[in-house]
């Protein structure tokens, strides 16, 4: 929470930015900063803004945490007002009027874009929504031509104080790990080390993002046919009956299908020892479109829980990357794996691209930090009023 004031870069107002933006010399403000005054609207609908971050997550806020969610909204305006200033003693804190037009102009034109995706985006959750009811939400989001030139005014000023302040600033590649190491893989690692459920049930299955791969990761490939309509006819009619399918009954199975399926895993087999590559061999015969030839493959743990049992045992009894397992019959279909190489363990290589990304975000938590600091040496110079009295926290 001490660090919420610091919208200015990072920026809280966006999300809820409609008046969030003014400033004036008003008799109701709820903060002031020397002669800096915001009020009481604008600080509300801050708090309102900051409370709806929780309701979307489905977080219900106790007393003593709402208490802690108004001081950081609180602290949030105390910093803007600190550095609003410090632009002001600096000559900086004017926009002239031929800028003010180009950020209007382009705050219009973002602002009709925006609208424009978010409605469609209405209309496919909500078909009989009307145009008017649409235009009233978005009008209730903030979405209007005035809060995003507001947010533009912000960001124009977030940058004359990053030249004033920050210019000097620099970041090293060893920064820009720990950065990394701190804001993204660290979390990961703490969510999923030792938890593969959990990493394969977020990650692999519903398609998150991890930062951290857990130890003992393996890549691989399969070849996977249908089953003989006569075979797969069989285990339905299992599947169907009261009582689990019975050991004896689900071996016989699978070398029925073994046996049927031979002419083809043996066609496979004879393919791959005249040099033919595992990929090639799976864009002939694989109906499993998951994963495409060329990509790395799947990631398998001996502690996974997304792979039939018969599948799992398979593919970790391949010793050596580049091993080819026998035919492995499952309720899928019969399966020819390999074992593509062993993934590394540790915080997820970036590619270049992600790597200038992560050097911007972390010279920017950096001209963050120098910003917060210059909050704290310049606080005492300015008179502080605050009327935490006058804001209410939305149920």
């Amino acid at each position: 929470m001490k660090r919420i004031w610091i919208a200015l870069l990072c920026c809280l107002l966006m999300l809820c930015c409609a008046g969030c933006g003014a400033m004036a010399e008003q008799t109701d403000a709820a903060v002031r900063v020397g002669d800096v005054v915001y009020d009481l609207q604008t600080v509300q609908d801050a708090l309102t803004a900051s409370r709806m971050l929780y309701v979307t997550a489905g977080v219900r806020l106790n007393d003593a945490q709402k208490q802690l969610l108004t001081d950081g909204v609180l602290e949030h305006f105390i910093g803007l007002g600190v550095l609003e200033s410090l632009l002001r003693e600096a000559g900086q804190a004017e926009i002239d009027s031929e800028t003010q037009s180009l950020l209007d102009q382009q705050a219009r034109q973002t602002c009709e874009a925006a609208r424009q995706q978010m409605a469609e985006a209405i209309r496919e959750e909500a078909p009989d929504a009307s145009d008017e009811q649409i235009d009233a939400f978005l009008e209730d989001m903030g979405c209007t031509p005035d809060a995003y030139r507001e947010e533009l005014e912000l960001s124009l000023k977030n940058q004359r104080l990053l030249n004033l302040y920050c210019g000097e600033i620099t970041l090293s590649d060893g920064e820009a790990l720990a950065y990394y190491e701190r804001q993204y893989v660290s979390v990961c690692r703490e969510r999923y080390e030792g938890n593969i459920p959990l990493f394969e049930q977020e990650v692999l299955l519903s398609g998150g993002i991890s930062y951290y791969i857990p130890e003992g990761y393996r890549r691989i490939k399969h070849i996977v046919m249908a089953l003989p309509e006569e075979i797969a006819d069989r285990l339905s009619a299992m599947q169907s009956g009261s009582t689990a399918i019975s050991k004896d009954a689900w071996q016989a199975l699978q070398e029925a299908a073994g046996e049927a399926m031979k002419p083809k895993t043996d066609a496979i087999y004879q393919a791959l020892a005249d040099g033919e590559s595992f990929e090639s061999q799976m864009a002939l015969y694989s109906y499993d479109t998951g994963v495409a030839p060329e990509d790395a493959g799947y990631l398998l743990h001996a502690d996974s829980v997304l792979w039939d049992e018969g599948f799992l045992k398979a593919a970790l009894a391949l010793e050596h990357p580049g091993d080819v397992s026998g035919p492995v019959v499952t309720p899928a279909g019969i399966h020819i794996i390999l074992y593509a190489g062993d993934e590394p363990a540790g915080a997820l290589a970036l590619t270049k691209e992600q790597q200038e990304l992560l050097k911007q975000e972390a010279l920017a938590d950096k001209q963050t930090r120098a910003l917060e600091e210059l909050v704290s040496q310049h606080r005492g110079d300015y008179e502080i009023e605050t009327h935490p009295e006058w804001l209410t926290i939305p149920e």
